[in-house]
């Protein structure tokens, strides 16, 4: 069942296979040398020397997970970090909570006069659809003082525009064993999060594969497409129910659903509650937080 939120809590250790990459535990530990990151519940946040320092977001952050990302974005300031590249890789991000959002945004408005003099510049990569506007739309608002750019879903022209080409591929190595996501699971959600009515022959044509070959390697990796066309679909309601003032009916037509009570009888199979009570139930959230 699709959660509201997930439980915020600290990630076990785990072996890693990568060598270039050392994990640690606090901001203090990124020092002024040798690759580093620290992984969060939907965060990671890494360095290269003191040439580049990144964050990749994937899931759902909630309003804790930034609050526990904040003092590792705070080192953007440090001295040492002075004149580096800064990446943001929001392409795992399967929405962009409200009240998240609305708290990254109040700190990257509060804190840029103070990263604007170390950043050298910043590549920002973007999921597609809905999410990735809000993401864009974040660090526009923003007004950042330094020179930045927007990618889309391949590493390398961002990491090369920022310097770090000799990075981008134990970089996407290292992320995809941290997020456990595979490649093929990945590209499924990017091309749904454009187009979630995409069925299976039309996503592998897009993904420049066989339909065969596309269902099997989704359940070698324990999923299909359907469960991933659902996913996308209840982040799509969410967002809408929560983003927006639209009636039911309108946001059962945005989502290719055939009424209102189609769509109240799916969210409350996958929420456990009716799109109205999660609706208000979320409106006194974002009340509450402002």
């Amino acid at each position: 069942m699709h959660t509201e939120t997930a439980q915020h809590a600290e990630s076990p250790a785990r072996p890693r296979r990568s060598s270039r990459f050392t994990e640690v535990y606090s901001p203090g530990a990124f020092i002024g040398a040798g690759t580093r990151y620290f992984l969060g519940r939907s965060f990671m946040f890494w360095q290269d020397g003191t040439r580049a320092l990144g964050v990749a977001l994937w899931g759902r952050p909630v309003e804790a997970d930034i609050d526990e990302l904040i003092p590792f974005l705070d080192l953007a300031a440090a001295p040492r970090f002075k004149d580096h590249a800064n990446i943001i890789d929001a392409r795992l991000l399967e929405a962009a909570d409200v009240l998240a959002f609305s708290r990254l945004l109040a700190y990257l408005v509060d804190r840029r006069h103070v990263f604007g003099p170390n950043v050298r510049r910043q590549a920002i990569l973007q999921p597609g659809g809905l999410t990735g506007a809000v993401v864009s739309g974040t660090f526009q608002v923003a007004r950042l003082p330094y020179t930045f750019e927007t990618f889309d879903a391949v590493a390398a022209p961002a990491f090369e525009w920022c310097g770090l080409g000799d990075l981008t591929a134990s970089y996407e190595a290292w992320l995809e064993e941290a997020t456990d996501v595979p490649a093929v699971v990945r590209q499924v959600r990017a091309a749904l999060r454009e187009d979630n009515r995409l069925e299976l022959h039309a996503l592998a044509k897009k993904l420049c594969t066989s339909a065969r070959t596309l269902q099997r390697r989704l359940e070698d990796a324990g999923t299909s497409i359907r469960e991933q066309r659902d996913l996308q679909l209840n982040l799509h309601v969410e967002h809408l129910l929560s983003g927006t003032d639209l009636d039911l009916e309108a946001v059962a037509r945005s989502v290719g659903l055939s009424s209102a009570s189609h769509l109240v009888r799916r969210f409350r199979e996958s929420h456990g509650t009716t799109p109205g009570e999660w609706r208000a139930r979320r409106q006194k959230q974002v009340e509450a937080a402002l």
